[in-house]
Formats: C-alpha cells, structure tokens, sequence
C-alpha cells in the first residue's frame, strides 16, 4: 500500500500532511497557554472511543468556552474526519451544519460534500487517527479563536504503522460552541512531535 493511499484513505475532510516515520526521541515542550486555563490539558478523546457523529456533537456541546475547550475539540474533529469507512452522507452533513463556522473555508469546508461522496480503498478494512501519543501546538490564541495543530498516529485495519500526520484548525466560538473556520498546515510534522504537547488522554 503506497503512502498515497494511506493518506487518502485516512484524510477526508480536513486539510492534512503527512509523513512516515517522523523524528522521535525529544522530549515534547510544553507550549505556553496564554488564556487563563494554563493549567488544563486538553483531552484527545473528547469525543469518545466509538468516534461516531452524536460522539462529536456532544463533545462539541462538552467542550468549554476555553483554550483547552477548543483544543480537545479540534483534536475530535480530526479524529472524526479521519476514520474509515467514513461516516454515513447523512451524519456528515448533520455534523458539517453544526461544527463549520460562518465563511468556513479550506477542505473542511466541503466536509458534507465529501460525505456525500465516499469512496473506497481496496485492503483497507478500517484506519484511524489515534491521539494516545499525540501531540498539539496552539498557534495562536484569543477567548474566542484558537488556531491549533494536532497530530497523531495511523492505525490500518486495526494495527499501528509507523506514519503520523496532523492538521491546523481554526477554531472560533460561534453561537455559544467552537466551530471550524478554516483547516490548513502550519508546521511539520518533525517540529509538531518535537515541540508539541501531548493530551491529558488519547484514543
């Protein structure tokens, strides 16, 4: 199975790069939080371990009007888009209604239309983004826009691999919710493992 299509198997409505085997070995700085939760770790598993769409709509429902809010459910999202088989035309389009900002822009973007339209990868039974040994940098931050990248780990038809990849999102709080405006790559994948910070937990 070439790379190619591992990543395309893996991505299907966010913006994302990917690299295999990145560099390990240093130790993950913590990234300075500069709103008034600093203390707080965000959660890679807000959404639960079924990654499903009510998952993700109650963790956007969960997460608070924070950094650390706006992290653990960036870092759903990811998860969320990322499973194989994708999510039914249905629940992608119920989720894209809810999660997508006003004037959202980038691949996230397009997200119920690329639920309208899965497609398929032959040997590829399942794969998943698993966030246990993840890790985040926040970019930037305001009380109501955090722009963060998030990276994990592949899981193909139910075992690890040595590829990773991440994206940047732009969250914003939106009607009482963090939303996605936008999702792009702001980093590589070397200095996210390298710097980043891990997840208080992961799934």
């Amino acid at each position: 199975m070439t790379g190619l299509v591992v990543v395309l198997a893996l991505v299907g409505g966010v913006s994302a790069w990917y690299q295999g085997s990145p560099r390990t070995g240093e130790p993950a700085a913590d990234t300075p939080a500069p709103t008034a939760d600093a203390a707080a770790i965000p959660n890679g598993c807000l959404a639960g371990a079924l990654n499903d769409a009510d998952g993700l709509l109650q963790a956007q429902k969960d997460a608070p009007h924070s950094q650390t809010g706006a992290v653990g459910f960036g870092a759903a999202v990811l998860r969320w888009t990322a499973q194989y088989p994708r999510a039914s035309a249905n629940d992608a389009a119920t989720v894209a209604q809810s999660i997508l900002a006003r004037g959202a822009s980038g691949t996230i973007a397009d997200l119920a239309a690329n639920g309208a339209a899965p497609k398929s990868y032959p040997g590829v039974t399942s794969a998943s983004l698993n966030l246990a040994d993840g890790r985040y940098v926040v970019e930037e931050a305001t009380p109501d826009m955090v722009r963060v990248t998030v990276g994990g780990a592949e899981i193909v038809n139910g075992k690890s691999t040595d590829r990773k990849f991440g994206s940047t999102l732009t969250m914003v709080w939106e009607s009482g919710v963090w939303k996605v405006r936008s999702d792009g790559s702001e980093r590589s994948l070397d200095e996210l493992f390298a710097e980043g910070s891990a997840f208080s937990g992961g799934c």
